[in-house]
């Protein structure tokens, strides 16, 4: 049996962690490592995030997070390296960011989860709530020969915008998306109709009042240099939006929103694309 602790990473390991993010699943870390690094030690340094890493003979060989709103809970960056499998070290780590949890006294947790993480997060209680898939974009915006929309990029996030998030996601991220603008991330608007979060090449979350505005939003980010979103596949989603958009689905990059706890008001009907979800 192999013999792990579990602990905080330390400022000079969290490099290190995104490199096992990404190496645990056989992909390559983003171009901008060092961005990516800000954001993790931003989450830390304002409480919104904390990691906990699972440590042998002084490697890590596994690691994850959970991001604390209040009554909420979400958990991601959840990792262990392919060998270290099935020993139970991903589900250890998970039982300790859950304590973390529910010691901030969280009725609410809530997750993205992989496939291969799915069965882990359904022994401690969490159920399915909707699934999500990435999708590649075009490269070049497409003619949706629909009503023009002004779409603006803004430095600064309005009210309408944070009241909007919150009507969708079901709790307030104000604290998280200020974080986001401030490390570089854009915000794309159309004024009281939508808006879109850009980093990474990745937008999401997408959240808007109608279709219109959605694709109008997805098609500037295209122009700003977005290569793939998260969908999220639920009941309401307009199927289309695969009319409008020649989207190439990304094999093994799909994800399970899952909760646990107490149920929270959520319009899904706003809900375009998610930001990110938890790899393992």
């Amino acid at each position: 049996m192999t013999k792990y602790n579990i602990r905080e990473p330390t400022d000079k390991e969290i490099s290190k962690c995104i490199n096992i993010l990404y190496s645990a699943f056989d992909r390559k870390p983003p171009v901008d490592v060092k961005g990516e690094e800000k954001i993790w030690k931003a989450l830390i340094e304002s409480e919104i995030g904390k990691f906990l890493i699972a440590e042998e003979k002084g490697e890590i060989i596994g690691i994850g997070g959970v991001f604390l709103f209040e009554k909420v809970s979400t958990f991601g960056y959840m990792a262990v390296l392919q060998e270290y499998r099935g020993m139970r070290i991903g589900t250890e780590i998970f039982r300790n960011l859950l304590e973390i949890a529910n010691k901030m006294n969280c009725d609410t947790k809530i997750l993205y989860a992989s496939k291969l993480g799915e069965p882990i997060y359904k022994k401690f209680g969490f159920k399915k709530r909707f699934y999500g898939k990435m999708y590649q974009l075009p490269i070049q915006p497409q003619q949706l020969r629909i009503a023009y929309k002004e779409v603006n990029i803004l430095n600064t996030i309005p009210d309408w915008v944070l009241n909007l998030d919150k009507k969708a996601m079901g709790f307030d991220r104000t604290n998280y998306l200020n974080m986001r603008i401030k490390l570089g991330a854009k915000i794309l608007i159309i004024e009281n109709e939508g808006y879109g979060l850009l980093a990474n090449k990745r937008l999401g979350p997408l959240i808007a009042t109608n279709l219109e505005a959605a694709s109008q939003i997805i098609n500037r980010s295209i122009v700003l240099g977005t290569d793939h979103l998260i969908i999220a596949k639920h009941q309401y989603f307009p199927k289309r939006i695969f009319e409008l958009f020649n989207l190439t689905e990304l094999e093994n990059r799909a994800c399970i929103k899952m909760l646990l706890g107490k149920e929270i008001k959520i319009k899904l009907d706003l809900l375009y694309t998610i930001g990110t979800f938890a790899k393992g």
